[in-house]
């Protein structure tokens, strides 16, 4: 693993990137925003202290350094909410992913140990006047618990398309051809086997289905009684290969 771990990444993805442009851009004013009210309470203190003694001095500077104080607590709460986003990043290898979080935690995964993967959208207004759409991206493989990709991740789409591409090429054979023998495939809350599509709560013979589709981020399936069914796509794994597969049966 040493030797892979040096290879030089084909691709990055940070969450939010952290350059010497942002310092003198960003932090560089903070500072001098904090240093003003800091310099001039010293300020208030020596001419307190010059012309009207000790307990001008003391008076006379004090909410100036109360200022300063809360801004640098202010200051020192940001950057470390930039310095979190700046090392949680993932590299794509041609032999797999690496996730970093902070502080320090890292991720390998290996293409061939990609098991599943789970992409969705959700739509969020606040007091109905800014919307904004957070996309969803979870891996999972027997190795770790299901790893989640930051939803404001750079270039979310364009990870999750190198990510397919590299997984469903090696996973959708596999499934293929378990499922041609027979196998029953779990797909997080929808099954399918040779003889029925099997749900939480209850199981659908081919016959009875039509169609499916998927529409809003739901997964439906139109059976011949005219009914449907509508499971959450976020509550489906590998989707696309689990829509390859039903499309041979009905």
């Amino acid at each position: 693993m040493k030797e892979i771990n040096q290879e030089t990444p084909i691709t990055k993805y940070h969450l939010q990137e952290l350059t010497w442009r942002d310092f003198l851009r960003v932090f560089l004013p903070l500072i001098v925003l904090v240093l003003i009210p800091l310099g001039y309470g010293f300020w208030r203190t020596l001419y307190g202290y010059s012309s009207f003694g000790p307990a001008a001095a003391a008076a006379w500077g004090k909410i100036w350094f109360y200022i300063a104080g809360i801004l640098v607590i202010l200051l020192l709460l940001y950057t470390y909410r930039r310095l979190k986003r700046a090392h949680t990043w993932i590299h794509v290898y041609s032999w797999g992913l690496k996730f970093h979080f902070p502080p320090g935690r890292q991720r390998i995964l290996k293409w061939e140990e990609i098991v599943g993967i789970t992409s969705y959208s959700i739509k969020k207004s606040y007091l109905r006047l800014a919307k904004r759409k957070k996309n969803y991206l979870i891996l999972y493989s027997e190795r770790y618990r299901p790893l989640q990709v930051h939803p404001g991740i750079q270039d979310h789409e364009g990870l999750k398309k190198i990510i397919k591409k590299h997984t469903y090429n090696k996973l959708q054979p596999r499934l293929s051809q378990a499922f041609i023998k027979g196998k029953t495939l779990p797909f997080g809350d929808v099954t399918i086997s040779k003889e029925k599509l099997i749900l939480p709560k209850v199981a659908v013979p081919w016959d009875y289905i039509e169609g499916i589709s998927v529409e809003k981020g739901v997964f439906i399936i139109n059976l011949t009684e005219q009914n449907t069914i509508e499971i959450p796509i976020r509550k489906i794994v590998n989707l696309e290969i689990l829509i390859h597969l039903i499309k041979t049966e009905i």
